[in-house]
């Protein structure tokens, strides 16, 4: 009898010890607890997982619009999912497997993919291939494209643009990628190589080469419009707004110019390297020097509104609040207003964190092809930081015929810190 007791003993201390390692694996690496994320006001809103090989592949870029969220894996397969309900939209091998590529590109309509020297169109809904040509050298960065011109940059320093009409034209004739030189509008030659997608606004495209000069160009004629030239070289992408250029310079400074003609609006200094481009939401602009931190500066003026020295990295902000990660891999959740640490989530398992500019959703991915998308309780709908215009219109539901409108529920003393952080926001357009 001892024996046996002994023996139920034993084999209910290993079933213990399995649930406490079944729940900190599922904590530290699984679906992060909607408990903890309620305590934030924070909710998952889905999960899903991208079409990857297990045995060899990983997930390298990770990449959103307004719509959707597109997952590229070390071997080419390209996964989308609507980022509003998570579903899988399409899923796809980009060329050959293991080529070299960047972050996917879009604009209303397509989705671009770069796979060596092959750049591929899809339809970024269906995922129907739209076209195909061949860069004429070497990208450098992803593609740019609007409603009626593709521009890719090169390691040789060179700048092309093509007339989509023409690539439609040419890909309905079977002409493509063959005869992809009938469709090119223009090259532009610069010193070295271009270290970040060009920008395409209006009828000017703006893009840096690595030697520390930026070119503001007309569209339909390559002709120089301003020319903006740094003292030292530009290896940070370039970051912008709808009306300005954000430039950082190996010199540790960030420089806001006007789009249009390439006049110095203001500098800031760091004092330390940064290596993540400027992001822009409403009226702040948010960088990241190495080892200072977060700062947050006024877009039109630029000045220094607030200094976060834990967050390391921007990931969405909302109207009260700004997301960042730190050195641990925790999600920082701050006030968007002075920066202060409102809590944090242990989610380092979430290493691949979509820097989102365009809404304020806030989408988290692992290595192995899990996604989280998550939002604020309450917020059904996303804001849309970049393109406001695009939101869609949504209905206005009044009262029924005698009906009064409910009254707003004053905060009960006591709430939870994101009561404290949903205060009104100066800075926002």
């Amino acid at each position: 009898m001892t024996k046996l007791i002994r023996l139920l003993l034993l084999v209910g201390c290993c079933l213990s010890t399995a649930i406490v390692a079944e729940a900190q694996i599922s904590t530290s690496g699984g679906i992060p607890d909607e408990t903890l994320l309620n305590r934030y006001g924070l909710t998952l809103s889905w999960w899903g997982r991208s079409i990857i090989d297990g045995n060899r592949d990983t997930i390298l870029f990770v990449t959103a619009d307004e719509q959707n969220i597109y997952m590229q894996s070390s071997s080419g397969i390209l996964t989308t999912f609507n980022g509003e309900t998570g579903r899988q939209l399409w899923s796809t091998l980009v060329g050959s497997p293991d080529q070299r590529g960047f972050p996917a590109t879009t604009n209303d309509e397509q989705l671009l993919v770069t796979g060596g020297m092959q750049i591929y169109s899809f339809n970024k809904d269906t995922g129907d291939l739209l076209w195909q040509l061949r860069s004429p050298e070497h990208p450098s960065a992803s593609p740019s494209i609007n409603d009626s011109q593709l521009a890719i940059g090169s390691i040789d320093g060179s700048v092309y643009a093509f007339d989509l009409n023409k690539v439609r034209e040419l890909h309905d004739e079977r002409m493509l990628p063959r005869w992809t030189h009938l469709a090119q509008m223009w090259r532009f030659k610069t010193p070295l190589a271009t270290v970040s997608p060009p920008i395409l606004t209006g009828d000017m495209i703006v893009f840096a080469s690595e030697q520390g000069i930026v070119y503001g160009l007309f569209t339909e004629n390559k002709k120089l419009k301003f020319q903006f030239e740094t003292d030292v070289r530009i290896q940070t992408p370039l970051g912008s707004s709808r009306d300005e250029i954000l430039i950082i310079s190996e010199d540790s400074r960030l420089f806001c110019i006007n789009k249009d003609n390439g006049r110095t609006r203001w500098t800031f200094s760091s004092g330390a390297p940064m290596r993540n481009p400027a992001r822009v939401i409403g009226q702040q602009v948010f960088v990241t020097p190495t080892r200072e931190g977060m700062s947050c500066i006024h877009l039109k003026t630029g000045l220094l509104l607030w200094e976060q020295p834990r967050a390391i990295e921007f990931v969405a902000a909302s109207e009260t609040r700004v997301y960042a990660s730190d050195l641990n891999g925790n999600l920082l959740i701050l006030n968007r207003g002075t920066g202060e640490k409102i809590g944090q989530l242990q989610l380092r398992h979430f290493s691949k964190r979509i820097n989102n500019e365009r809404t304020d959703r806030i989408y988290l991915a692992d290595e192995a092809g899990m996604v989280l998308g998550i939002r604020e309780i309450g917020s059904e709908y996303p804001s849309f930081h970049l393109y406001p215009e695009r939101r869609p219109i949504l209905p206005l539901l009044g009262p029924e015929d005698g009906e009064e409108l409910p009254m707003k529920d004053a905060p009960a003393d006591g709430d939870a810190p994101a009561e404290e952080a949903a205060k009104e926001n100066p800075f926002e357009n």
